[in-house]
């Protein structure tokens, strides 16, 4: 959840970030959040939303001021706090679900992590991965606490149907987590995906 990452993360910045680009993360955060936003209408509540700003008014309070900043980075040293390239496993938000037909208990005790060939890890190989296991999407839905829709969404690569990034982040980190994959490979291969338009890959 939001209250689980640090200050970088929040504006979903590298920590060797430039004022101007921790800024510009500020602006486009701000925007996206503030009251009446169709970016967060049918994802979050105005509660959650107006909690998202209040934490990103607080890392823009403090990265942007570079006494306070220097302390803060001092701070996450000391408390070994993830860093943005060192992603960290926490809840994701509760979304609305479908009703589940039948209670499904987690089992999952799988083999080595899966590597795809290329590299890449979108959506037709996570739901390939996640098929080759005999796992249904409903049972990563109860694992997971994300709902169908969602799951779909993401294995379908439908980029323009997904959540702001710094909740999509979070879910695919329970995804690959629920897979048994390298999370950090996993968000890192999505979201290069997801900005660079979903170009067509190879399959593998």
């Amino acid at each position: 959840m939001i209250e689980d990452l640090n200050h970088y993360e929040v504006l979903e910045v590298p920590v060797e970030a430039s004022p101007q680009q921790i800024e510009r993360a500020y602006r486009i955060a701000r925007a996206t959040y503030q009251p009446g936003s169709t970016a967060t209408y049918s994802l979050m509540s105005e509660d959650e939303a107006a909690e998202v700003l209040r934490r990103v008014e607080g890392a823009y309070a403090v990265l942007s001021d570079e006494r306070l900043r220097r302390e803060y980075d001092g701070r996450l040293r000391v408390s070994g706090l993830p860093r943005r390239n060192e992603p960290k496993v926490t809840a994701v938000p509760e979304v609305p679900q479908r009703p589940v037909r039948r209670a499904i208990e987690p089992r999952i005790e799988l083999e080595e992590p899966v590597l795809p060939e290329d590299g890449v890890y979108d959506g037709e190989v996570l739901r390939r991965i996640r098929m080759s296991r005999g796992i249904e999407i409903e049972e990563v839905s109860n694992i997971t606490k994300i709902g169908p829709d969602y799951l779909a969404n993401i294995e379908a690569n439908r980029y323009e149907m997904l959540p702001p990034t710094v909740y999509l982040r979070g879910f695919l980190r329970e995804i690959a987590r629920c897979l048994k994959l390298d999370a950090r490979l996993v968000v890192d291969s999505y979201m290069k995906q997801l900005q660079g338009g979903g170009q067509q890959k190879q399959s593998y």
